[in-house]
């Protein structure tokens, strides 16, 4: 009773792991089973996991440990004042909300966003294949290049130009990019349909 679990971990597992997903080690998955969090034909999915009961905290409020990195606890473990060692109760901690909307550009939601920032300070500019590992949803030259577009070539540079987004809640941004979305469709369609099949051009 009131013992840490940090004693308790199988011998394959760190018990420092990253909180934010668990590989699988026999499919290469980034989910805790082949289906959890992933349908069929979607891409990988960036997920997150209590570091004390290892329950699924993706799209969920969490909780971030301020002092220990990459850890986060769901609300309930939290509530009751979950240890995992070195993490201590009292230490100073943020309330993670659920950010699957995007903010700067359609592709990337603000949750994404976050994760590559924080891949770069944790694994240095140029280490882009850690990096692409630790945001999830983005292979290594879609972290670099939305890197380059967004922020290097930020007319706000060194952040990225957030007029666009400023004021709006979270409703309208999920509202705009849907309206994007639609819009690449549709363009991707007109575009087609105006091309002649190679048989054809002769």
């Amino acid at each position: 009773m009131g013992r840490s679990r940090g004693n308790f971990h199988h011998a394959d597992e760190d018990p420092n792991q990253r909180s934010r997903r668990k590989k699988n080690p026999a499919s290469g998955d980034n989910s805790e089973s082949g289906a959890a969090g992933q349908g069929a034909g979607e891409g990988k999915k960036a997920l997150y996991h209590c570091n004390y009961c290892n329950k699924d905290i993706t799209g969920k409020i969490r909780i971030k440990c301020a002092m220990c990195p990459d850890f986060d606890l769901c609300i309930e473990c939290f509530s009751v004042g979950a240890e995992v060692t070195p993490h201590k109760s009292n230490h100073p901690y943020r309330v993670m909300d659920n950010l699957s909307f995007p903010l700067i550009c359609p592709d990337w939601n603000a949750d994404d966003e976050i994760l590559l920032l924080e891949g770069i300070e944790m694994y240095g500019l140029g280490n882009w294949a850690e990096v692409a590992e630790h945001v999830g949803t983005k292979n290594k030259e879609s972290c670099i290049e939305h890197y380059r577009n967004v922020y290097l070539n930020s007319p706000f540079f060194p952040v990225p130009d957030m007029s666009h987004v400023v004021g709006k809640n979270r409703k309208e941004l999920l509202a705009m990019a849907k309206g994007q979305g639609e819009d690449k469709k549709d363009s991707h369609k007109a575009g087609s349909a105006n091309r002649l099949p190679s048989s054809l051009n002769s």
